[in-house]
């Protein structure tokens, strides 16, 4: 998921922690510094090895981000408000693990307490995944796609994951596709115009039959196989200086945005298909 404001972590704790009780933030311990409970070493570990293998997986500067820790859905939902979210989008978004933004990334404790550590990992990876998106976007979010942003934050924590040893590309991909295991063959995939912003992504979820994460995924990998991922960073780099989404996909990728939906169709068909087998 991703933050709508492009707010820096300090400013969120301030604005969350003023009315929300038990709000902590939690960031990289300068120079091994020890953690000041077991619980915030928990997620400052999490943290710090996801920033280690993604600048190693992908090259690119350390990034700077910060985990902003809500105690329960409720103080999650009254948070997003907070930082500007309608109370609507707000309530529905309360029901994420976490949402990442230019800055920060809020995370629903009361949800990710509960996750194994190589879950919690693999969440805190793909939500820093949005961080780098909007860092590459010159900190803030633009018009770039959402199922995009989606998919290629879950490719990125598969990635991180591998570099960690929590899993094999191959196993933490079929964690994820094996989704498909049960779905209906001829299943359509949702529209790529109903999954361009967050609060068509958060509606998505509940009107389609689909597996939105599954989808979007699929999709990151078949343009990274097609261009690479040099080409997903210079896509999300082009919201520095235009909002002009089509133009953006088309320079990055070399296919407009209709042509690469048909091949990716053809994709989703083939991977359904193969994954049915499994039934």
């Amino acid at each position: 998921m991703k933050l709508r404001g492009a707010l820096p972590a300090a400013l969120l704790l301030a604005s969350c922690a003023a009315r929300i009780e038990h709000v902590e933030i939690v960031t990289v311990a300068p120079g091994g510094t020890a953690a000041v409970s077991s619980r915030t070493a928990v997620y400052q570990e999490a943290l710090t090895l996801v920033l280690d293998a993604l600048q190693q997986e992908l090259g690119l500067p350390r990034l700077d981000v910060s985990l902003v820790l809500f105690p329960s859905s409720r103080a999650f939902e009254r948070g997003l408000i907070e930082i500007g979210y309608p109370p609507a989008l707000a309530k529905t978004a309360s029901s994420f693990n976490g949402i990442g933004g230019a800055r920060a990334v809020l995370v629903n404790a009361a949800l990710v307490d509960r996750l194994t550590r190589t879950e919690r990992i693999r969440l805190i990876a793909h939500e820093v995944g949005h961080t780098l998106q909007y860092q590459l976007g010159g900190g803030v979010r633009g018009a770039s796609e959402q199922w995009l942003r989606e998919g290629f934050a879950e490719w990125m924590a598969r990635r991180v994951s591998a570099r960690l040893r929590l899993g094999s590309l191959e196993s933490l991909r079929g964690d994820l596709l094996g989704a498909l295991a049960g779905a209906r063959l001829g299943l359509a995939p949702a529209p790529f115009e109903e999954l361009s912003t967050f609060p068509q992504w958060v509606a998505a979820q509940g009107r389609y039959e689909v597996p939105l994460y599954v989808q979007a995924y699929i999709a990151a990998e078949l343009l990274i196989e097609m261009r690479g991922v040099p080409a997903v960073i210079r896509y999300f780099e082009w919201f520095k200086d235009s909002q002009d989404r089509e133009r953006a996909f088309v320079e990055s990728f070399g296919v407009t945005p209709a042509a690469f939906e048909r091949q990716f169709q053809r994709r989703w068909h083939e991977t359904v298909s193969r994954w049915n087998a499994f039934r």
